[in-house]
């Protein structure tokens, strides 16, 4: 009994719900995984500084780091998502509180003459008292799935802002390269204008040239139309619009770190970082403790109790206790509890799965950035020298007056089409490592293991 009142003291004296509700612990979380830093804006002085921290940001060339921090502080579907964690805290609190009590009054007015019969009760859910402990710890099992829900939603949006920034620092790189090649079909052009006017070019080779630079002028729309598109999703990711559209994007790709982790470390490390499979367990938890709620309250569906007072006309007037139980003849939850033990069992296999999909993903990935990486110093040590030594030659060879000027022409294109594909290959590579980053749960250390 003194346990019980206790309870119901600390319940009718408890507060509102915290405003940062749960903030705290996803900052922590997306802090031990990264260098990211976020904000919840909830009309507070701290907002306008991170307002004018973003314009700041705004101001200058971006690099994929700059990039993040502004969508983790500014994107608006990841603000709405932080409202999930007000939710989850107000469900906690309403776990430990006791239902209102209910109140009954009756009037009998005589028909004839005689004294007025009155008849009064107040009546609460007994039950409860017993209960909060385990709808707490069913509520707080949810909060914690939710607050790791919603710091893997910071990482998730990380990892879709580094792959939209690497995509549009390349096609940046890409067009400044279609440029240099137009030019470059818009002299050929000119001077095969000038060599058929003078009669030492055929029609044909005319006709070919000017084809030749048309389609060098339509590949350069593209590349723009292309680099236009890419801009637009980083924006949209970033959270901007108006006057801070006109960010600048950083001139080149970063540069390849030196060496990759070692496979069998990133697996066992992502079994215990990711952020989704601790939800997973946190889920597993909530599923338990609902199925313990609701058998334990099997045998008594309802317990209420409280007072009644009474004055009869004819009699005395009483007062005293009064109790309602529920008795579960046909219905002791039967249904209930082999639904909550199936959501059990299917958490449990959801969790198993998430494990081993991690697992894959990590290998999956990991592939990906060898390949890439093998990709990109194939290019540097192998095609981009051959195509540069190739111009070279064909340059030696034109002023020795053995080539024609279309003949180093296509030199040039050669050259230029194997930049092109070297900084596409630069490009799979960081992605690739921003999926193996979002695969692990964490950032990797730039230098390898």
């Amino acid at each position: 009994m003194t346990r019980a009142l206790v309870v119901l003291i600390a319940l009718v004296t408890a507060c509102g719900v915290p405003k940062r509700a749960g903030f705290d612990d996803v900052e922590k979380l997306v802090g031990d995984r990264t260098s990211a830093r976020v904000h919840w804006n909830q009309g507070s002085e701290e907002d306008a500084r991170v307002a004018q921290h973003v314009d700041a940001l705004l101001g200058g060339a971006l690099d994929a780091t700059a990039a993040t921090e502004i969508a983790l502080l500014n994107n608006p579907r990841l603000q709405a998502t932080y409202e999930r964690l007000g939710v989850a805290q107000a469900d906690v609190m309403q776990a430990g509180l006791l239902r209102n009590p209910s109140f009954g009054a009756h009037v009998g007015l005589p028909i004839a003459s005689g004294l007025i019969e009155l008849n009064a009760s107040i009546v609460g859910e007994f039950l409860d008292l017993f209960l909060i402990p385990l709808k707490k710890k069913f509520a707080n099992a949810e909060f914690r799935r939710v607050k790791r829900e919603v710091a893997d939603e910071v990482l998730a949006l990380a990892g879709e802002v580094r792959d939209a920034f690497f995509t549009a620092q390349a096609s940046v790189q890409i067009v400044a390269l279609r440029r240099v090649m137009l030019d470059a079909e818009q002299a050929a052009a000119e001077l095969a204008l000038r060599l058929h006017a003078a009669g030492n070019l055929s029609d044909l080779d005319l006709t070919v040239q000017q084809g030749v630079y048309a389609e060098s002028r339509l590949e350069l729309a593209r590349a723009e139309a292309q680099l236009q598109r890419d801009r637009e999703r980083v924006s949209r990711l970033l959270g901007v619009w108006g006057l801070r559209t006109e960010w600048k994007l950083g001139p080149t790709l970063p540069e390849l770190p030196p060496g990759e982790p070692a496979l069998e470390h990133l697996e066992s490390f992502a079994v215990a970082h990711r952020l989704d499979l601790d939800a997973a367990r946190e889920e597993v938890l909530t599923a338990s403790a609902a199925l313990q709620i609701t058998k334990g309250s099997r045998v008594i569906g309802g317990l209420e109790a409280g007072a009644d007072g009474h004055r009869d006309p004819d009699g005395p007037t009483t007062i005293g206790p009064s109790l309602r139980i529920e008795l579960p003849i046909f219905d002791q939850k039967q249904a209930a509890i082999a639904r909550l033990r199936s959501q059990l069992r299917a958490a449990e296999r959801r969790q198993d799965a998430l494990a081993i999909e991690i697992r894959s993903q990590v290998r999956e990935s990991r592939a990906r950035v060898l390949a890439a990486r093998g990709a990109v110093e194939f290019y540097r040590a192998h095609i981009v020298p051959l195509r540069e030594r190739q111009l070279v030659l064909a340059q030696q060879q034109y002023n020795a007056m053995l080539l024609g000027v279309y003949q180093v022409l296509a030199a040039k294109q050669a050259e230029v089409a194997a930049y092109r594909e070297y900084i596409e290959a630069v490009r799979d590579y960081w992605i690739a490592r921003s999926d193996l980053e979002r695969a692990i749960g964490a950032r990797l250390p730039p230098g390898g293991p």
